[in-house]
């Protein structure tokens, strides 16, 4: 083989290891132009979903193993705000249908809207409960999930597709919907000292009633007592875990 045609094999040998390893760099940390390509079909995906509204947006992530990860919003509706994805640039799903359509992202913010409500009623009728703020990215103190079902398929979730007419695009918590579909109440309380059953069925009580007497009639109620320890005690782990007590989704009916 002579010298040149040598050199020229090598450099192409060259140029295909340097492709490569910028091929396998791009998929693990993703590169910027395939993340501005993916947000620009995200926005045309939800634009072509929805061509009355205005698309923002709201995040990009992932763009591992070339796929990239896009949050649109809607500049005019709160609800309007769906995932969607691009795997080699070119394979584009969204999960409009699930988020917006099948109502999950109204029921989320109705279920917030209502621990809100639930929450600044705990702190003036109820104020020897010492809730722990532990839900979602504010640390809420109180969680509400709307449509929640305990049992059957899907067990454990909210399934607001099942009456979308009930949480409509945009609208706000109204506490008659706690009458038209089913809800959980999750909390943690504080509490001094190992709980005991008691001490568990005497918060249960609490909740239901001063839930009741506000209009705010809950199913399920899921309470976890949490054990106030000293500092010295608080390094024991294994004996703070034991000392939890949890009630775990309670019908309203069995609270006496």
């Amino acid at each position: 083989m002579k010298t040149k045609t040598k050199k020229r094999l090598a450099g192409a040998a060259g140029i295909l290891i340097i492709l490569g390893l910028l091929l396998a760099v791009d998929a693990i940390t993703g590169d910027p132009f395939s993340r501005a390509w993916a947000q620009w079909r995200a926005l045309h995906r939800a634009e072509t979903l929805y061509p009355d509204q205005e698309f923002t947006v709201a995040s990009s992530y992932s763009g591992q193993f070339f796929n990239y990860g896009v949050t649109v919003q809607s500049t005019t509706s709160t609800d309007t705000r769906f995932d969607v994805t691009t795997d080699f640039w070119l394979f584009t799903q969204d999960r409009a249908g699930e988020q917006v359509e099948n109502r999950w992202n109204t029921c989320y913010r109705m279920g917030q809207e209502g621990a809100e409500q639930i929450a600044h009623i705990l702190a003036t009728d109820a104020p020897e409960l010492d809730l722990n703020g532990i839900y979602g990215a504010d640390l809420c103190t109180v969680e509400l999930d709307l449509a929640w079902e305990p049992d059957g398929e899907g067990s454990g979730r909210s399934h607001p597709e099942k009456t979308p007419e009930l949480f409509p695009l945009d609208g706000s918590f109204d506490a008659s919907l706690l009458q038209k579909v089913p809800s959980r109440l999750c909390v943690q309380v504080n509490w001094t000292g190992t709980p005991v059953q008691e001490d568990l069925d005497t918060v249960l009580h609490t909740l239901k009633r001063v839930l009741e007497a506000n209009g705010l009639p809950v199913t399920y109620y899921d309470v976890m007592l949490v054990p106030m320890y000293s500092l010295e005690e608080y390094n024991n782990h294994e004996a703070i875990q034991n000392g939890l007590l949890e009630s775990g989704p309670v019908p309203a009916e069995n609270i006496a």
